[in-house]
């Protein structure tokens, strides 16, 4: 996972407009840190607009983008790497799971994402139960990989 949250936060950095403010409808990354902490979570401040969140042997990252403060959760499954994963795979994935994707990064990273448009407005309540979803989408692409052997 050579250059991982660098190529990540470099990636999303180029996506998000520096002059957007990180919030979405007053929900900002510090709102978020505190939610996740609350809920027994190991978080920390990773980006001026993210915040990397340790659960079990993942880091998943919580980010705010975007002109509507769009959130993002990001992981990198831990132990996967793209040799072991087929273009198929990720195929069936993706059209088993509407709410995430799967896909191979620039760096050859296999990775994991969901976002929520915030357009409408969202609460930390849709922010909690967004990551649980992340969760078991991660718990989903794992299992995944264990009953098909991956590639």
């Amino acid at each position: 996972m050579r250059g991982l949250f660098g190529a990540l936060a470099a990636s999303l950095a180029l996506t998000a407009a520096a002059s957007f403010p990180a919030q979405a409808d007053g929900i900002d990354k510090e709102s978020i840190m505190q939610s996740l902490e609350m809920q027994g979570y190991s978080v920390s401040e990773f980006q001026p607009n993210m915040v990397a969140v340790e659960v079990g042997d993942f880091t998943i990252l919580v980010g705010v983008f975007g002109p509507d403060s769009d959130i993002s959760y990001v992981t990198y499954p831990t132990g996967v790497t793209a040799n072991e994963v087929s273009y198929k795979f990720l195929s069936n994935f993706n059209r088993d799971v509407k709410f995430g994707r799967a896909y191979i990064d620039r760096d050859g990273d296999v990775t994991l994402q969901m976002d929520r448009n915030a357009s409408g407005g969202i609460s930390i309540r849709n922010i909690e139960s967004d990551f649980d979803v992340f969760l078991l989408l991660v718990d989903k692409f794992m299992n995944d990989i264990s009953r098909t052997g991956s590639v």
